[in-house]
């Protein structure tokens, strides 16, 4: 009896194993889909700010299949205009490192809506509308020598790490939409009849920064040099601090006579159409596997990409050393 079901358990066993398998083999069987064709577009990206001209970088859209780099028109009308009337047509022109774009001679102004509209024959007109928001201040960040520490790191260089406390004055009753950026000096030093001066100074790369777990769950940074805050983060905020904690992480050569000099702290006010599109693509590298992936924000009509206003600031820290 024992050797019949333990005989009756294999094969049953078996027939689960045998079942399995042919369900897993059906799995992994690739699956094609026949996309619909889209419609080509022009698709437009151009952050703008109070004291600078507009910059419009534009290519065409693609199929989802399509793996090459997009296309860049050399033959594209870009007009903008200010609260509904026409002010400019953008020129031509290109960056350092030879990409194209399309730059105005007006230079923004806070709290006016400006539209841009882009036109390239035989493709929908594509337009879109933001401001530059009004800039909500923190207060003036100071740094406290003794809560800076250093760390030596295994390469010979030290890091140096800078508590800073960046305190919301007044916290926007709605539409929270903050980035943060921080950049550093280095001097290099040399002796010079028996004092040391400084040869020449380098900025170093964007500063990394560390804060708490929550904090850093709510940091997205960005191909833009800034870091952005998601909304979250001030909701359950007390009311009276307001406060964002990180700290600055500096590393520099000591043996090469480098000292941190200063930090330079940019913070912008962000309009809902930064946000959104920023947000949308810092999401689309970190989703969970077979989670769906977010759309990318788009307020461009009849095309695809973003234009958006910010307003910034940017405050110089000594550092106490």
């Amino acid at each position: 009896m024992i050797r019949q079901a333990l005989k009756s358990a294999h094969t049953h066993i078996l027939k689960l194993i045998l079942v399995t398998s042919f369900f897993f083999a059906r799995c992994a069987q690739e699956v094609f889909i026949n996309l619909p064709e889209e419609e080509t577009k022009i698709v437009a990206i151009s952050h703008f700010t109070t004291g600078e001209p507009f910059k419009v970088k534009v290519s065409l859209s693609q199929q989802v299949y399509d793996s090459g780099d997009p296309v860049i028109p050399e033959k594209v009308d870009v007009t903008l205009a200010k609260e509904g009337a026409f002010i400019d047509k953008l020129f031509k022109t290109y960056s350092d490192d030879g990409q194209l774009y399309w730059e105005s001679r007006d230079f923004a102004e806070p709290g006016v809506t400006y539209s841009i509209t882009a036109r390239i024959d035989g493709l929908p007109l594509a337009s879109a509308s933001s401001a530059v928001p009004a800039f909500y201040p923190l207060s003036p960040v100071h740094i406290d020598p003794e809560k800076i520490s250093e760390t030596p790191l295994s390469d010979g260089r030290v890091l140096l790490n800078v508590p800073l406390e960046l305190h919301l004055s007044q916290l926007p009753a709605e539409k929270r939409y903050f980035a943060f950026g921080l950049k550093h000096d280095i001097d290099v030093l040399q002796n010079v009849n028996g004092q040391w001066v400084t040869d020449f100074t380098y900025e170093g790369l964007s500063t990394n920064y560390s804060a708490d777990g929550r904090t850093l769950s709510l940091l997205y940074d960005l191909a833009e040099p800034v870091v952005l805050i998601n909304e979250k983060f001030w909701s359950d905020q007390n009311p009276d601090d307001n406060t964002l904690y990180l700290d600055a992480r500096i590393p520099y050569k000591p043996g090469e006579n480098e000292k941190p000099r200063r930090i330079y702290l940019e913070w912008r006010t962000l309009s809902e159409e930064f946000y959104k599109y920023h947000l949308s693509i810092a999401r689309q590298g970190s989703n969970l596997p077979l989670s769906d992936p977010d759309a990318v924000y788009n307020n461009v009509e009849n095309g695809y990409g973003n234009f958006s206003g910010y307003s910034v600031e940017v405050d110089t820290l000594e550092l106490p050393f």
